[in-house]
């Protein structure tokens, strides 16, 4: 492998504070300089601890570096990196280039193939609770429209709709009347007889009906 090639493969080691980890990493990337640092994403409630009865407090996706104070930076860029470090004028978050015995050690890819496995599987975890919070949360919507369509209906019922001898009503929400004109018999208010032909003659409640000329119009 000739030095170029090297220089492609090998990084350096930049140190700046645990805070600013993420973001020299995103600067220096931004800048042309290759730079990396191993992240993960994790959720944490957002808010007051103290939340009304029966809600929750909302969650929210913070991204950490797993290892933190560390980024590391392409070889072929550690004499501009060395540069930066010192300049007072350097618009980066402030770091050091790390050295030992007088020298900036280089790492190969080899070196941080476990830092890699980390953040795969961090990835892989994160896109798991991510379904899971998204089933969760379709489970509860569920819940919440069953409780709004049994409130409905309970409202409904309380109701009183008045029909005629002889009226001729439709049943929209049944599918086995779908299309089907029935005539009422006899109604008390809050329910009604009706006769749809033939044999079949219901006891219907009476939110259920509509006028079929109301339907028509």
């Amino acid at each position: 492998m000739d030095g170029e090639a090297s220089a492609l493969r090998r990084w350096c080691i930049l140190r700046t504070s645990g805070g600013k980890t993420l973001a020299l990493a995103r600067s220096l990337s931004a800048g042309g300089i290759e730079a990396w640092t191993p992240t993960r994403t994790v959720k944490r409630p957002k808010g007051p601890k103290r939340v009304k009865p029966g809600t929750r407090r909302p969650m929210v996706e913070i991204e950490m570096p797993i290892l933190p104070t560390f980024v590391f930076a392409r070889e072929a860029h550690v004499e501009t990196l060395a540069a930066l470090a010192t300049d007072e004028r350097s618009r980066h978050p402030a770091f050091s280039v790390f050295t030992h015995a007088g020298r900036a050690p280089l790492i190969g890819e080899r070196s941080i193939t476990g830092l890699r496995e980390a953040e795969r599987v961090a990835a892989e975890l994160i896109a798991v609770a991510r379904e899971h919070e998204t089933k969760e949360e379709q489970r509860r919507a569920r819940a919440a429209l069953l409780r709004t369509e049994r409130e409905r209906r309970k409202a409904l019922r309380t109701e009183r709709r008045e029909f005629t001898i002889g009226q001729r009503v439709t049943v929209p929400d049944a599918r086995a009347l779908s299309g089907m004109t029935g005539i009422v018999q006899a109604s008390d208010g809050t329910s009604a007889l009706v006769a749809f032909g033939g044999s079949l003659t219901m006891t219907i409640e009476a939110w259920r009906l509509l006028p079929n000329d109301l339907q028509a119009g």
